[in-house]
């Protein structure tokens, strides 16, 4: 029995070991450093995360001191004292992580949430695996990369304009077009977003990872229509490409781009500022100057709405006094185990943002699972399209 229980403290020693290096990956891939380097740094990483398993259970459960064939504790040499008690720190950090997701809840502002499973691939019955990066990914058993979560969720804020009660926003993000999930993929997924009918439409970034694959605009994004218009930033995968491109075709084809300054809209006699940020790939921060809609009309924004490709913005946007921020680039965790939930999420605050709504002080974050990856797997972890309803604080009837 003392072996066995030596033998889960090991195991929980190596658990704590690998949420450490865990937690550098998550910071580092939220850094603006290319793709090239993070994959060295990720694979160095993940070695080290496989082989101190097996240093540290022949080393401490073998030999010196043996606690797996009756050594004892305090025989331990001196130098894996500081690293034992370092990976026991890390065991708590990812226990913190696991009931902080068991425990989430949407905040108040979000009032409602129903959602519908579209199974792409039933829908279209055909192959909509291509050639791209890693697309033996995609036909791997339980992956659930074809089946799409549509959900539509209803938000309660205080500033919202009574005129502008049932504002319905799509929310998109992460398309990553690589060649690896088909065309049609996309084009199925666009076509059932804008039959939503929403007033405004948002995509907040990480559209190509192929620039080949930049002439699928042509049946994806540019017929989308909203009455309000369409609009986008760009996010850390187009900045390895070329971004500029991208940018310019997004604007021939319709969409506003939300960085070049912010944008104010006057809608049923009050004004929304939409406002973008690439930070910190690209770009920086928008300054909230509420411009006037028209030369000396003084007219200010009732409503401030800010699109963020990483939710790390988040704190800045609430600093800001922002409404709502509407983020995207974690992809949920792409892969959440049961009880324990995402584990790798490229973001400053770890898997705490990983997606949902979050509220701090008047100000509201979503965060979409996104659509698609370089990556093609999901488990757990649905991709996402979102239409969002606002709703004033004090509206009565639903």
């Amino acid at each position: 029995m003392e072996a066995i229980a030596n033998g889960l403290i090991l195991l929980v020693l190596s658990v704590g070991h690998a949420e450490l290096w865990i937690v550098v990956i998550n910071r580092t891939h939220a850094l603006p450093i290319h793709d090239v380097r993070l994959k060295r740094l990720r694979h160095v990483l993940e070695l080290l995360m496989v082989l101190f398993p097996i240093v540290l259970f022949l080393s401490v459960g073998l030999y010196t001191p043996g606690v797996l064939v009756g050594g004892d504790w305090n025989q331990l040499p001196f130098w894996w004292k500081p690293v034992l008690f370092v990976c026991a720190l890390g065991f708590l950090g990812f226990l913190y992580s696991g009931f902080r997701h068991l425990l989430y809840k949407p905040p108040r502002q979000q009032t409602e949430h129903q959602s519908e499973l579209i199974h792409i691939r039933q829908r279209l019955n055909q192959d909509l695996i291509g050639e791209g990066p890693y697309h033996y990914l995609a036909g791997l058993p339980f992956n659930q990369i074809f089946s799409v979560e549509f959900t539509e969720k209803k938000f309660e804020l205080p500033r919202l304009p009574a005129n502008w009660e049932g504002l319905r926003i799509l929310h998109l993000s992460d398309l990553h077009f690589s060649g690896t999930l088909k065309r049609e993929y996309f084009i199925e997924l666009c076509r059932i977003a804008q039959e939503t009918e929403p007033d405004l439409i948002i995509f907040a970034g990480d559209l190509i990872d192929e620039m080949k694959c930049l002439d699928w605009l042509d049946d994806t994004l540019s017929p989308m229509q909203a009455p309000l218009g369409c609009f986008f930033i760009l996010g850390n995968h187009d900045w390895h490409q070329d971004s500029l491109q991208i940018r310019e075709t997004l604007m021939k084809a319709g969409w506003i781009d939300l960085t070049t300054e912010p944008f104010l809209l006057e809608y049923e006699g009050h004004t929304l500022l939409l406002a973008g940020t690439e930070v910190p790939w690209m770009g920086a921060h928008p300054e909230l100057k509420q411009p006037a809609i028209e030369e000396g009309s003084g007219a200010e924004s009732d409503f401030l709405l800010l699109v963020s490709h990483t939710p790390d913005n988040f704190h800045w946007a609430v600093r800001q006094g922002y409404d709502l921020v509407l983020a995207g680039h974690t992809h949920g965790g792409q892969v959440r185990f049961p009880l324990i939930g995402p584990v790798f999420t490229p973001s400053l605050h770890g898997t705490r943002y990983a997606s949902g709504t979050f509220a701090r002080g008047s100000t509201v974050l979503h965060v979409s699972r996104g659509v698609s990856g370089i990556h093609p797997l999901r488990l757990f972890c649905r991709p996402e399209i979102s239409l969002l309803t606002l709703h004033t604080t004090d509206s009565e009837d639903r």
